[in-house]
């Protein structure tokens, strides 16, 4: 596995889902293969904010098409060897169940109206604690009404089942795998989703791009997919990106690992 060869992998995945991508942020510096104005900061508190920032810095290598999220590929080579690698997906974090149509508001300070929608009546839901602050006039209504009949208990139940009702959480959490080899705390190489650190899956191969793109938007875009797959240009490409892959030695996990060979 070489800094060439992966960043021209990398070339090879645009390429070959290019319908499935909306606009590319990858680039290649000295000995480090990450994105346009690379961040290593992650907002953990709250996934849709993370998601935001994510998109609206472009800390990303692909952006996919239809809100179906995005994807960074990092490789970080020392002395010609892999040093550090992280391939992530950023999945969508929320759908409407309304209509884009019912959206009342626009608001004005994020670039994303469905999470901004999904902020605004997380607000509501917080400030509730303290103070009872709503927007929709037929759970006012059923609030006021809930409060006569002495049900006091009900407000909350009702306010987070409006939420519930509008919202479809798609999304709570990023996929990465990373890979150091100078870690002493857990396995080289792994699986790791969102911020959960004390339950990490280890891998024995250290991927290349396009092999972990394959599998990203295999699922994602399921149908598509299935396009591009026929295509006689894919198998090549393919077969290939899973050659290039690097075993992790030394590996032993006598519990569970995956292999993708």
């Amino acid at each position: 596995m070489t800094l060439e060869g992966v960043f021209s992998n990398i070339e090879q995945a645009e390429s070959t889902f290019r319908n499935l991508i909306v606009s590319t942020y990858y680039t290649k510096k000295h000995n480090e293969i990450s994105w346009n104005n690379y961040s290593t900061g992650i907002f953990k508190n709250l996934y849709a904010k993370e998601y935001e920032m994510v998109i609206r810095n472009k800390q990303y290598s692909f952006l996919l098409k239809d809100n179906k999220g995005c994807i960074q590929f990092y490789y970080l080579f020392k002395d010609a060897k892999l040093s550090k690698m992280k391939l992530c997906y950023y999945p969508y974090p929320v759908e409407l169940r309304d209509t884009i149509e019912d959206i009342e508001n626009n608001f004005s300070d994020n670039n994303d109206e469905i999470i901004g929608e999904y902020y605004f009546d997380l607000y509501n839901i917080f400030s509730h604690q303290f103070e009872l602050s709503l927007s929709d006039e037929k759970l006012k209504a059923l609030v006021q009404e809930s409060r006569e009949l002495g049900n006091f208990e009900s407000e909350e139940s009702l306010i987070l089942g409006k939420f519930e009702n509008k919202y479809r959480f798609t999304n709570s959490s990023h996929l990465r795998i990373d890979y150091d080899p100078n870690v002493e705390t857990h396995h080289k190489c792994e699986i790791q989703v969102g911020a959960i650190n004390n339950i990490r899956m280890p891998v024995d191969k250290i991927l290349m791009p396009f092999t972990f793109c394959d599998f990203v938007l295999k699922n994602v875009f399921p149908s598509e997919y299935k396009t591009i797959k026929s295509k006689q240009s894919y198998s090549s490409i393919f077969n290939n990106s899973k050659a290039q892959s690097v075993a992790v030695k030394p590996f032993f996990e006598p519990n569970i690992f995956n292999s993708h060979l």
